[in-house]
């Protein structure tokens, strides 16, 4: 069993409308907890107080079922590790599967984060994986606004801004959608910039489907 932890019911609906569309979608549970993100704050402070709001806010959904966690949203990613040593569960960051895929398109990628605390964590992760798989990447800032703040009361205003500001991100080799939010308005942006985007979610839903890889086994290793 997958259990989503989400922060804001707007990634909670994106997150299960991209199910309904996913054939031999994976088994899920979502969990929505308040009170963790201030959609209106410009700031996040990864802090102490800030994981214990996230682990506080877990345990209650914990069934002892669990496979693995993901919390779609992106400003706690960076607490995935101690989070997974506390509770003994795996836990995935939103955008690491999607990560992955964008630097599979290129070196320059057009960065589209609607929170603007999360920008410097996603930035800060595609870095750290760039750099693991030894290859240059540049991430493009193409979202300053908090649209965030009025994804959920305004979702028209949120897919203009969000159309507004990929307009100009054609010199780009792809274009990430890097929170879960943003996922109803990726076909729209593909269409608008005809450059590959990937969607956080959408590669998250994909890792979560593939089948499990086969153990390796060496040649000469004991029956």
């Amino acid at each position: 069993m997958n259990l989503f932890i989400h922060a804001a019911p707007v990634s909670l609906a994106a997150t299960e409308a991209a199910l309904e569309r996913l054939r031999d979608a994976p088994r899920c549970r979502h969990a929505l907890v308040p009170g963790l993100v201030n959609p209106k704050a410009m700031s996040f402070a990864q802090d102490e107080p800030a994981y214990e709001r996230l682990r506080s806010g877990v345990r209650p959904h914990l069934r002892g079922d669990e496979g693995r966690i993901i919390l779609s949203c992106s400003v706690y990613n960076v607490f995935a590790a101690r989070l997974r040593a506390d509770l003994g569960v795996p836990v995935e960051r939103s955008d690491d599967a999607g990560v992955w895929a964008v630097l599979g398109c290129g070196t320059r990628i057009g960065l589209a984060v609607s929170y603007p605390p999360s920008y410097s964590i996603v930035e800060g992760h595609m870095a750290a994986v760039a750099a693991e798989l030894g290859r240059p990447a540049l991430a493009i800032p193409l979202l300053s606004d908090n649209a965030f703040a009025y994804a959920e009361e305004d979702p028209a205003r949120y897919a203009q801004v969000l159309a507004e500001a990929v307009r100009p991100a054609a010199d780009v080799d792809a274009i990430f959608l890097a929170q879960f939010s943003m996922n109803p308005y990726a076909a729209q942006t593909a269409e608008q910039t005809q450059v590959p985007v990937v969607s956080a979610l959408e590669a998250c839903l994909q890792r979560l489907a593939a089948p499990p890889r086969a153990p390796i086994v060496e040649r000469n290793s004991a029956p």
